[in-house]
């Protein structure tokens, strides 16, 4: 059963891996960096401030941390170092056939996407705890699926990875955004 899941896995990864153009390879690189973050934590911050003040901005801050640092060490250190497979890009048999433009491949082992767990597990944090108000809001959505997807187009993942990784962001979000919720309870 598991080889069967990997072969489609791997089909998958393929299919939408085949979908490139050159001028979304400049696009891809950005949004698979650090700094396409930048904006949206600038954001999520001047929001709580704006709406809950100084003082729970702070918390704000503590929990979303605390919820990327558990995000990023399940994904980072922990699964990928149990499960041990191997990243798209290693694959010997696999190489010839991902579009490689000369990005990097990243670390040996690809199993879970940090990437997908950390943009879904900062977006998710935010999403449940700041209340958004404005009609756009279930737009911040798009970000860590696109994130996600760009792993993928760089052939660093394979779609599974990218899923287990947002069930990675999914926990920790919804156990810390829980958290944070019954501290601010707490202190009503």
């Amino acid at each position: 059963m598991i080889e069967g899941l990997q072969a489609l896995d791997r089909s998958f990864f393929l299919w939408l891996n085949s979908y490139h153009a050159e001028w979304l390879n400049g696009l891809m690189t950005v949004l698979s960096g650090q700094s396409i973050w930048v904006p949206f934590l600038g954001y999520f911050f001047w929001y709580s401030y704006k709406h809950f003040g100084k003082k729970e901005t702070a918390y704000f801050a503590l929990f979303l941390v605390l919820t990327l640092i558990a995000s990023d060490v399940t994904s980072s250190y922990v699964l990928k170092n149990i499960v041990n497979r191997l990243r798209p890009c290693r694959e010997i048999d696999l190489k010839p056939l991902i579009y490689s433009f000369g990005q990097k491949c990243g670390g040996k082992f690809g199993f879970v996407s940090s990437h997908a767990a950390n943009s879904l597990a900062l977006v998710m944090f935010s999403f449940k705890t700041l209340n958004f108000k404005h009609k756009w809001k279930h737009l911040i959505w798009i970000a860590p699926v696109l994130v996600s997807y760009s792993r993928i187009y760089l052939g660093v993942h394979y779609p599974g990875d990218v899923i287990g990784g947002f069930v990675i962001g999914t926990i920790w979000a919804s156990f810390f955004a829980w958290v944070y919720r019954n501290h601010q309870g707490a202190n009503r």
